[in-house]
């Protein structure tokens, strides 16, 4: 299997690492062409959008907000524009439910596959692979797919239908920030 990734920022660099160091065929992008350089030194291979649409079974990728990864898969030469039937791309991004079912339509336009797999763990988790997936789809998507995503992290749950992955993560931010809310009150009684 050969995978795509974009998005090599401060989650997707040691994402695409710890696939490397599994020994996967990885093939990267982003628009930071030294980031790019040192996975290739690593091991991966270089390659645009378009390269990865034509030449990887799946396409991975965490990009910051869902207006980028809508133009990444849909606009002016878009992933959608050269990828086939039987492709699929996983989504890490953290966007909305409503987000990913509207790629997911689309792309099942041409007969390709998409899972919504946002991430729980912030840098640290990512660059020990430790980071946790909640993943919304097709159930035999996810179990195809979910050993690659063990290469990147500890805990890879199936959450339910397309939406439900990014309906886990904000329910699970919620959690987060009321926490820490109740942390910095506890310390100011204190």
């Amino acid at each position: 299997m050969k995978v795509g990734f974009i998005g090599l920022g401060i989650m997707g660099r040691p994402m695409a690492e710890h696939m490397v160091k599994a020994g996967l065929d990885v093939m990267v992008s982003d628009l930071n062409e030294k980031i790019v350089a040192e996975l290739v030194a690593e091991g991966a291979t270089a390659g645009s959008n378009k390269d990865l649409a034509e030449q990887c079974d799946v396409v991975e990728m965490i990009l910051p907000n869902a207006s980028i990864v809508k133009n990444v898969i849909f606009g002016e030469g878009g992933l959608m524009d050269y990828m086939k039937a039987g492709q699929i791309v996983v989504d890490h991004s953290s966007v909305t439910a409503n987000d990913s079912r509207e790629c997911y339509e689309k792309l099942q336009e041409k007969g390709i596959g998409f899972l919504d797999a946002p991430v729980s763990g912030g840098e640290p988790k990512a660059v020990d692979a430790t980071l946790s997936f909640m993943v919304g789809g097709k159930e035999a998507l996810f179990r195809q797919y979910a050993p690659l995503l063990k290469t990147m992290g500890r805990t890879v749950t199936y959450c339910g239908p397309l939406g439900a992955g990014n309906t886990v993560k904000l329910a699970n931010q919620m959690i987060v920030a009321a926490n820490i809310a109740a942390a910095a009150e506890g310390l100011m009684l204190a």
